[in-house]
């Protein structure tokens, strides 16, 4: 176990950050994340501001005391008699710009200027014996000028003395934003309490995203099991946890609403005209690979993750976007 420690840390140390997948497993009741996606955030220190450029969350995570109701049954399902079941409110902002963002005019062999600002609902349910999880979530929200995200990019930027983006009248057009996403995992390999490799699939449908990926997560450290403590059982939970994870994943992408424009958008007679010279277009397979280190003592954790992925759009790049994840226990 010691040499195991001393090769995280190392690791942690090489990586200048701190990072994990982190479950909702564990015991947690009332919590609060609060999540930032930014390119400018890489450990490589080879910043950017382009392509998905940020995404900015809030969560409240929470256990009910009392019977699920109706719609969270239909809409939200449970692994068994034994779950662990955490559900979750979330708003999140995200912003995509192209690489060159001094520039004024529709570049059309890069990505446009887009936003997104949504609501979320979900459930991650956990069984601990069978060692499985359902993570189910709806989303409700906008994408296009009302999502503020012209002005929100600017205001930091100008607040961080950064170069002004000069292209979002170029955006895409206002549409609504209605998405179901669904995941499923399953323990895959488990040599012992410091190693775990997770397999895992998932699925969305709506008017923001359409398509499935399948991925693995290793997970190597010190910490507590992904899919939680059997209510009852004489193990116990790890005050201290820290651990790496490597997270490779293969996405089919059959429709992408802030890459190529929403529900209705159509109708924007200036956005078909733009859509007319577009070389840009969708890339359907893409492939990512999250990698990271988690720290937690008792219930507060954080964690930082690097992604890096293949270019979603033909002619354009691969991209790298950190994050840095704050969880805050609320209460007992």
């Amino acid at each position: 176990m010691r040499a195991l420690l001393t090769g995280a840390l190392l690791l942690f140390l090489a990586v200048k950050a701190n990072c994990q997948v982190i479950s909702t497993a564990d015991s947690i009741h009332h919590l609060l994340r609060i999540y930032e996606d930014n390119d400018f955030l890489n450990i490589r220190g080879q910043g950017t501001d382009e392509s998905y450029t940020n995404g900015t969350r809030i969560d409240y995570f929470y256990q009910k005391k009392k019977p699920t109701r109706f719609l969270d049954k239909l809409i939200l399902p449970r692994t068994g008699k034994n779950a662990i079941n955490t559900y979750h409110w979330s708003v999140m902002q995200v912003m995509i710009t192209p690489k060159n963002l001094s520039e004024t005019k529709y570049l059309p062999d890069d990505y446009s200027y887009s936003g997104a600002l949504f609501l979320s609902h979900g459930l991650d349910s956990y069984d601990p014996v069978r060692k499985f999880s359902l993570q189910s979530e709806l989303v409700m929200g906008v994408m296009g000028p009302l999502s503020f995200a012209e002005d929100a990019q600017k205001w930091v930027h100008n607040v961080l003395n950064y170069e002004p983006p000069m292209g979002w009248e170029n955006q895409l057009p206002n549409a609504p934003l209605l998405n179901y996403n669904f995941t499923y995992e399953r323990m895959v390999w488990q040599p012992g309490p410091s190693v775990e490799l997770i397999g895992g699939a998932s699925a969305n449908v709506g008017t923001m995203l359409d398509g499935g990926a399948v991925h693995a997560t290793l997970r190597i450290g010190h910490m507590n099991p992904y899919f939680g403590i059997r209510a009852g059982s004489a193990q116990r939970g790890k005050k201290l946890q820290i651990y790496a994870f490597l997270r490779p994943t293969v996405e089919y992408t059959w429709y992408n609403a802030l890459l190529e424009g929403g529900l209705f958008s159509w109708r924007n007679s200036r956005f078909e005209v733009r859509k007319s010279f577009n070389k840009a277009t969708l890339l359907p397979w893409n492939t990512r690979i999250d990698y990271g280190m988690g720290i937690a003592f008792h219930r507060f954790q954080i964690a930082f993750t690097q992604k890096t992925q293949s270019a979603s759009l033909k002619g354009t790049r691969s991209h790298e976007v950190g994050n840095i994840s704050v969880y805050i226990p609320l209460g007992s």
